[in-house]
């Protein structure tokens, strides 16, 4: 039992929310067109299955409602979601994406369920989950 007291805050230093990462983990600059790369960006998550709430574009503003995560045996685990606000701006060299992930779990200890906590992730896996989305945007900006 010492042994877990003595890990157990490491445990914790080491989980971070995907919002915790440095901006530069968290964000890309496209030398390319500020209308593109905002237009691009509300197609990839469109097409990767997030409902738009905002798109202002005059703002650079884009939010999405939340998506369900497809997770191997989520069925044992509880279901995850995911959401994503963008803000799109110019920036020296092109237009700059900074991406907020919210990755949150179901909570089945609340009675009647539909609750979620935000998922603390390791920062490589928030690293994965930022590194798919860009890769994802990549993939339209190279149309």
């Amino acid at each position: 039992m010492k042994r877990f007291l003595v890990y157990f805050p490491l445990l914790l230093a080491g989980c971070v929310t995907t919002q915790s990462l440095p901006v530069e983990d968290r964000s890309r600059t496209y030398d390319m067109d500020y209308d593109f790369v905002f237009d691009a960006a509300v197609q990839m998550l469109a097409e990767q299955g997030f409902a738009i709430i905002d798109a202002e574009k005059d703002e650079g503003i884009i939010n999405t409602d939340y998506r369900a995560e497809g997770e191997f045996l989520s069925f044992l685990t509880g279901s995850t979601r995911l959401k994503v606000s963008a803000l799109v701006s110019d920036a020296p060299g092109g237009t700059r994406v900074l991406l907020n992930l919210d990755v949150q779990d179901a909570d089945s200890s609340v009675d009647g369920g539909g609750f979620y906590n935000s998922r603390s992730l390791s920062p490589r896996v928030a690293r994965r989950y930022y590194r798919d989305m860009f890769e994802a945007l990549d993939a339209y900006l190279a149309e």
